[in-house]
């Protein structure tokens, strides 16, 4: 189960080491639930230190003004406890899998 972050759990996310990919969503954002499982697919494959987490706008609208997310869903990706990059709208699992390989390298 992928877990899901507030403005109380996210710390770990902005100050821990290593790959962190955060979706931000909402749950009345369509193209949010048309492309859930594409993530979800996606972190079946990304390797076990890579941190996957979600984030819903409406639970967390600190986060999501503070990394400036007016769009969604939008992924973020977190190297070190900086956004490294950011996958906007419905993407291909693909799409989500190369982000964290480049972090990688």
């Amino acid at each position: 189960m992928i877990p899901d972050y507030t403005e109380s759990n996210f710390a770990g996310i902005e100050h821990g080491d290593g790959i962190s990919v955060i979706r931000f969503h909402a749950p009345w954002c369509e193209p949010c639930r048309r492309s859930e499982h594409q993530f979800d697919e996606a972190v079946t494959q990304f390797p076990a230190t890579v941190r996957a987490g979600k984030v819903n706008v409406m639970q967390a609208p600190v986060l999501a003004a503070k990394y400036a997310v007016w769009g969604l869903p939008v992924i973020l990706i977190f190297k070190d406890g900086q956004e490294f990059a950011r996958i906007s709208g419905p993407q291909p699992a693909s799409v989500f899998t190369q982000g964290v390989h480049n972090a990688l390298l």
